[in-house]
């Protein structure tokens, strides 16, 4: 009698199970929409309005061009001139301002006499990003305006030609891929891979540990069901949703966050499809391993959240990392899925130039469903 395979049963009976917990698939498909839409908007690497007081004490043209200088851009916001030293250290002991400017007396005489003219900075050092990027944008303010002032001196004296001497840098700056520098454009796509690692691994590793729990992944096991059939039926279902997830975040990557798509949409599809193999294998093989849904979603958080935020590339960059980081983090499915995915967003890269990412991808699906199966055939002896 020839054996029909059972493949198509348990994809049936895997999708019906889904359809029974509507209130759990919708949460499911809305939850990754909830997070891009939250952390989108609140996950920004852009620091502007940084509280500025100042204490000007020569109250002359040159120290308000400077000021003018300085706050032309949305970088500085000034929160009240101060009228003393006191007030401006005040104002920082107490987290009002982030950086406080104490122009002297002399400053004008200083600045038309052709002399260096000395401006005090104090910084709140407590958030060291805030206060080096603070620092960074005020000299840079500062040099323009300093450049002004040479030129409007020399163009007094009748000496103008003499800038064609100076030794001034020429920069002709061309910004690929993301010409606006718009962090958006490189925190989403993070936050897809990040999103969809954390879900996938959490989705699968629920149904089975469910299954364990309940006693009916042992009737599976020991039905005429081949072990690699189980694992197949049981993820293709996830996988189904996994693509809808994709679909609804890159739609609104695109329209709400105006993500540029540059590259091919089956490159991406293909891609994706080997992301959420391994991911949602990882979560099969953590369920199998504790056979507790509480105990699964543990090791889910545990094992994909911290990984694929700290060492995917999404935020610091891994080469930054110590030695032992960076080894761990060649096992992070979602850190070649963000370079696959920052690629084809932003710089239309085909897959000859991804070769090394999906290559790398297909080796830990193979590795990971391998898992599967010998922890199922061990459960079954």
């Amino acid at each position: 009698m020839k054996k029909h395979s059972l493949l198509a049963p348990i994809i049936k009976k895997e999708f019906i199970q889904i359809i029974r917990d509507p209130i759990s698939l919708a949460a499911v498909i809305m939850i990754p929409i909830i997070q891009l839409l939250l952390f989108g908007y609140a996950v920004s690497f852009d620091i502007k309005h940084i509280p500025m007081g100042i204490f000007d004490q020569s109250q002359t043209r040159e120290s308000r061009q400077l000021i003018r200088a300085v706050t032309a851009s949305s970088y500085f916001v000034i929160k009240g001139d101060a009228h003393s030293r006191a007030e401006v250290t005040d104002s920082l002991e107490k987290g009002n301002i982030k950086i406080g400017v104490i122009i002297p007396p002399d400053f004008a005489d200083a600045v038309n006499a052709g002399k260096t003219a000395n401006v005090q900075l104090l910084i709140d050092g407590t958030d060291a990003n805030v206060g080096g990027v603070a620092l960074g944008y005020f000299i840079a303010a500062a040099q323009g305006y300093s450049l002004d002032i040479t030129k409007r001196i020399l163009n007094e004296q009748g000496a103008s030609g003499l800038l064609k001497n100076f030794p001034l840098l020429s920069q002709r700056l061309r910004i690929w891929y993301n010409q606006a520098l718009r962090t958006e454009n490189f925190i989403v796509p993070g936050l897809i891979a990040t999103i969809l690692m954390i879900l996938g691994v959490l989705m699968t590793s629920q149904s089975v540990a469910r299954e364990y729990e309940r006693g009916t992944m042992e009737q599976l096991i020991v039905s005429p069901v081949k072990v690699y059939e189980l694992i197949i039926g049981k993820l293709v279902p996830y996988i189904v949703i996994g693509f809808i997830q994709v679909t609804l975040v890159t739609l609104i990557a695109i329209s709400v966050f105006h993500v540029p798509l540059r590259g091919s949409l089956l490159l991406l599809t293909f891609t994706t499809f080997l992301f959420l193999v391994s991911a949602m294998g990882i979560g099969f093989l953590f369920s199998a391993v504790t056979k507790s849904q509480q105990v699964a979603m543990q090791m889910s958080f545990v094992g994909t959240m911290l990984p694929s935020l700290l060492l995917s590339g999404f935020i610091y960059p891994i080469s930054s990392m110590p030695l032992a980081l960076r080894v761990f983090s060649y096992v992070v499915p979602a850190k070649y899925f963000l370079v696959i995915l920052r690629g084809i967003f932003l710089k239309d890269l085909g897959i000859s130039v991804l070769l090394n990412q999906i290559l790398i991808m297909v080796l830990i699906s193979c590795i990971v469903l391998t898992l599967c199966i010998i922890k199922t055939k061990k459960s079954l002896d």
